[in-house]
């Protein structure tokens, strides 16, 4: 009886320990705090770094559990100045582990963005799963003036925009780790999406626009919605999207569209007479579902038709994206990456070179795309059917 007393007693302290000794290192009160959702970065005339943080505060949420989100300003001669200079002018302190988007703009993005990445990495409470984007237009602060559509703060429509969009593959979705991963690593350069502002019937609102391509941590160009698409493909990194195909045959002429199932790319390094090329292979299923040639397909030759264009079309483009990116000269693909792991004694020798073999590079594309199903009808309608 006595051992069994022991035994309870000891598991009941053991209980009581856990909830006593329990902690976390830098625990804070949340009263004590404002959650940081969004920043957005610009710098001024005198070099100092202005810095756009948009709040939520959890005490003060409506009737209908509805956040209120407030814009804090503050500056600094560096980040981390910039950030506790905001203690002047906002009372709780502010908390960055919820921080979901970083806006950049455009100006500080061309003269490097290192200088903002120390501070995300150094510092205990930000998070590198964080999300930078460039802001296309004068100042990065311009899109908290945004009023949301879909969510109640700025930085949250943001992110339902990225998840959103990567049906589309007209983006790419960039974690600050992933971006910090290429810019550390040999023979690849970071990129960033991209979101500007439109108006729309009379109102701004927010429209994600491309891919920002970074040599090192200096922006150097832009690629807008289509092109990203290509290299999406380009990277084997497409998650859906359509192909709208241009088909001209037997006298009829029109465009088709093509919604892309799945999709996938191989590629290989190949090295002969001193000379490296890559190889590129992609293979699409995808299904059709918009005709806009009376009368076609008509018959099983005319998927064939249809396949093969869109094949050839799809080369075409991916070509045509790697030309523009190559004018820029900043390996985003990753093609050096992919010379060293494949074939790393002729890395060693032509690494150094790559910025100039890179603008050069001979790389053979060739693209397959298979209709999978045609949907319900088989013919499109004609007038008078």
């Amino acid at each position: 009886m006595k051992k069994r007393y022991r035994v309870a007693l000891l598991i009941l302290v053991n209980i009581f320990s856990a909830f006593l000794l329990t902690s976390c290192w830098n625990y804070r009160e949340p009263d004590n705090l404002t959650l940081v959702r969004g920043l957005a970065i610009d710098p001024t005339e005198e070099g100092k770094f202005f810095l756009s943080v948009e709040t939520a505060d959890m005490h003060q949420a409506g009737p209908e559990g509805k956040v209120k989100s407030t814009v804090i300003e503050t500056e600094g001669e560096t980040m981390f100045d910039a950030v506790r200079n905001a203690v002047l002018v906002n009372v709780p302190r502010l908390y960055w582990s919820h921080a979901t988007v970083v806006f950049i703009s455009q100006k500080l993005a061309e003269e490097g963005v290192l200088k903002i990445t120390d501070f995300l990495i150094r510092d205990a409470e930000t998070r590198l799963d964080v999300h930078p984007i460039i802001y296309k237009g004068e100042e990065a602060k311009e899109i908290f003036d945004v009023k949301p559509i879909s969510a109640e703060l700025v930085s949250e429509e943001v992110m339902d925009l990225l998840h959103a969009q990567k049906s589309t593959s007209k983006t790419l979705h960039v974690q600050m780790f992933e971006f910090l991963e290429r810019l550390a690593n040999e023979g690849i350069s970071p990129v960033m999406p991209v979101i500007t502002t439109k108006e729309n019937k009379g109102q701004k609102t927010l429209k994600l626009s491309g891919l920002a391509l970074f040599k090192k941590d200096k922006l150097v160009g832009y690629l807008d919605e289509e092109d990203t698409k290509f290299y999406c493909f380009a990277i084997d990194e497409v998650d859906g999207g359509l192909l709208v195909v241009d088909v001209e045959t037997e006298g009829k002429q029109g465009k088709i569209t093509l919604e892309i199932l799945n999709s996938g790319t191989r590629f290989k390094a190949k090295y002969k007479e001193n000379k490296v090329t890559i190889e590129m292979k992609i293979s699409v299923r995808a299904s059709m579902n918009d005709v806009q040639i009376p009368g076609f397909p008509a018959e099983e030759k005319d998927f064939d038709i249809i396949m093969q264009m869109a094949s050839q079309q799809l080369k075409y483009d991916i070509e045509n994206v790697i030309k523009k990116v190559q004018v820029m000269n900043t390996d985003v693909f990753g093609f050096g990456s992919l010379v060293k792991r494949q074939l790393p004694k002729v890395w060693k020798e032509i690494g150094k070179d790559w910025d100039s073999i890179f603008k050069e590079l001979e790389v053979e594309v060739s693209a397959d795309v298979e209709i999978a199903h045609t949907g319900l009808l088989k013919k499109s309608i004609k007038r008078g059917d």
